[in-house]
């Protein structure tokens, strides 16, 4: 089951607007948006400007992965 979160503002399934940050971790879901030093985001982002990825989205200010697994 994909939560609300999920669907409504990660867009998950939905091509370029599929938040671009959005992983699947062994627990689930999970936003890379603000982990550790960055360095993940930043590289997320350098494949979106070369066009590199298909999920290209910044959708929110990250949220939790509890929050993006809920009613799992």
């Amino acid at each position: 089951m994909v939560s609300d979160q999920l669907k409504n503002v990660c867009k998950i399934g939905q091509g370029h607007a599929c938040c671009r940050y959005l992983v699947m971790a062994p627990g689930g879901f999970e936003c890379v948006k603000f982990e550790g030093d960055l360095q993940l985001k930043k590289q997320l982002d350098a494949r979106v400007e070369i066009h590199a990825i298909n999920a290209r989205g910044d959708n929110c200010e990250g949220k939790p992965k509890e929050e993006l697994n809920a009613g799992k």
